[in-house]
């Protein structure tokens, strides 16, 4: 793979650092039963998300836990659930309520990256705060020390719009071809290298094995051999 040196990785999380079973069957049920409990609650920024669904169904605020509920069951990429969702998750790893999950393979890789000199960041439609949480409360410990910025949908905008690669690469303050993005979606990784990002596709087979169409693709981190400058996976 030629072009720039590679200094940095940028991750996707659902289906390429985590299980997708763990979130849609482990933390989405998690948040939707307390959808209610939170809208009444009264915590900080609570009544702007109200707000901002409402804003964006054309719905009364009054029923944003059911467009909320709606959206969940759906998995709408909508911002005000992500965030919503973010800010439960984010008290119920603190509550010692839920642990996130990471392949086995995650903790070495990220070790290994960030010892070889790369920095590693992380894209998700989830919000910046559940990323953290996320990170900081997995079964293989806290790994939020291997990772050096977050980017979600508000910051970065949709995860298939090529611009939001171009955002996140001026954020970074790299040339788009100095990073190298790992997805498990097609979708998500045409637009990158439309962005000029360098691609892997991550095609797990406890996933499903997705097809991530013509991008270089692994089943597993430890078969990507990733150095700062190239990219290359093992045969």
């Amino acid at each position: 793979m030629t072009g720039p040196a590679i200094r940095a990785v940028l991750l996707d999380v659902e289906g390429t650092t985590s299980a997708i079973s763990h979130v849609r069957d482990v933390l989405f049920p998690y948040a939707r039963e307390r959808i209610d409990g939170w809208l009444r609650s009264g915590r900080p920024g609570v009544a702007e998300l109200a707000a901002a669904v409402a804003a964006a169904s054309g719905r009364p605020a009054a029923e944003a836990g059911d467009v909320l509920r709606d959206w969940t069951d759906r998995d709408v990429k909508a911002a005000p659930l992500k965030e919503l969702q973010g800010m439960i998750w984010q008290a119920g790893f603190a509550a010692g309520e839920l642990t996130a999950h990471v392949y086995d393979d995650v903790p070495p890789a990220l070790r290994a990256w960030t010892g070889a000199g790369l920095a590693v960041h992380v894209y998700s439609s989830g919000s910046v705060a559940a990323q953290r949480a996320w990170f900081g409360h997995t079964q293989a410990g806290d790994l939020a020390p291997f990772l050096s910025r977050h980017f979600d949908i508000p910051a970065a905008g949709p995860k298939r719009d090529t611009a939001s690669y171009l955002r996140i690469a001026r954020a970074l303050a790299l040339r788009p071809a100095e990073l190298v993005f790992l997805s498990d979606a097609r979708e998500e990784l045409d637009a990158a290298r439309a962005a000029g990002l360098r691609t892997v596709g991550v095609s797990r087979p406890e996933d499903g094995s997705p097809d991530t169409g013509d991008h270089r693709a692994v089943t597993r981190f430890d078969r990507l051999d990733l150095l700062p400058g190239e990219v290359s996976h093992a045969v």
